[in-house]
């Protein structure tokens, strides 16, 4: 199966940014994967676990939205830039999350933050890389999910 166009955009790593990703997000996932379904001969609708899967992913990559926001430029005299890049290639969803911000490692102990890292986990395959130049978040999450390892 071909890959549809790509997602690619950036701004400043302000919290209003990370709703309008959020939904580009939503959106773009919406016809990628209603355009795969009709290329298969299928209705365009989304069956019910490729929304859940949609869902699942908007919540992935907000959730390294937020962190960008919230920690990347925590001790920097301004704000940086996040950037969002998705595509759909061969039945795998990737999504990439950078920032051009300092990595912050996530807290230990008792705490009710940094559970971020572990909701994008349960959710997708995910890599970080950390450097000097920022943070890169990358998730992957294959539409057809194997139910028998999940069950194992």
């Amino acid at each position: 199966m071909t890959a549809h166009a790509a997602l690619d955009i950036a701004a400043e790593a302000s919290p209003p940014r990370v709703g309008a990703f959020r939904r580009a997000l939503r959106r773009w996932l919406g016809d990628a994967l209603e355009a795969r379904q009709t290329a298969a001969g299928a209705s365009p609708e989304l069956p019910d676990e490729l929304e859940d899967l949609a869902d699942d992913l908007v919540l992935a990559t907000s959730e390294a939205l937020e962190n960008v926001v919230d920690h990347a430029f925590a001790n920097a005299p301004s704000v940086g830039a996040m950037t969002l890049r998705a595509d759909l290639v061969d039945d795998v969803v990737t999504i990439v999350v950078t920032d051009d911000g300092h990595w912050r490692s996530p807290t230990t102990g008792p705490t009710s933050r940094g559970r971020g890292l572990t909701l994008m986990e349960s959710l997708t395959e995910v890599e970080v890389e950390h450097g000097d130049g920022g943070t890169t978040v990358t998730m992957r999450r294959p539409l057809v999910h194997d139910r028998t390892s999940a069950q194992a």
